[in-house]
C-alpha cells in the first residue's frame, strides 16, 4: 500500500518519517520524498494516529487524488534541482510527463489550479533555494 505525504522535500524528512513509522509499528518495504511503501495496510485507528504525527513534524498524508498528483509533480521538481549531478540540460515537460504518465498540459493546469502558482514559476524558486 503507498501513502503520499506532503512536505517531503530531504533526506532529514524521510528519517523523521521512518522514526513515526518505526514508532507506529507500520512495516515498510520504501521510504522516499512524497511516498511511502507500506507492507501491510493499516488500521483506521493507525492512520489517524499517524496523520496526527505527521502534522505535528509539519508534513500531511494526503488522501485527495490531485494533491498526491501535486506532490508528485514537486518530488520530480526538486530531485531535477537538488539532486542531479551534473549540468545535464533536460526537458521538465518531458520527464513530468513520462514520469506521470500523464499529458504535460494537464499536469500544469491541476498544479496552477491547486497550488496558485505555474510549474515554471514553482521550478524557479526551486532553482533560487540551490
Amino acid at each position: 500500500m503507498n501513502l503520499y505525504i506532503k512536505n517531503m522535500v530531504c533526506n532529514r524528512c524521510i528519517s523523521a518519517v521512518k522514526f513515526v513509522l518505526d514508532e507506529l509499528k507500520l512495516q515498510y518495504t520504501a521510504v522516499e520524498l512524497c511516498e511511502v511503501t507500506l507492507k501491510t495496510e493499516p488500521s483506521a485507528k493507525q492512520i489517524d494516529t499517524l496523520k496526527e504525527r505527521l502534522q505535528q513534524l509539519g508534513f500531511e498524508l494526503l488522501d485527495d487524488a490531485k494533491k498526491k498528483l501535486i506532490e508528485k509533480i514537486k518530488t520530480l521538481i526538486i530531485e531535477q534541482v537538488h539532486y542531479k549531478e551534473g549540468d545535464e540540460r533536460y526537458n521538465l515537460s518531458n520527464i513530468l510527463s513520462s514520469k506521470l504518465h500523464k499529458d504535460y498540459s494537464y499536469l500544469s493546469h491541476v498544479f496552477s489550479e491547486v497550488e496558485g502558482i505555474t510549474i515554471e514559476k514553482y521550478l524557479i524558486n526551486q532553482k533560487i533555494e540551490i
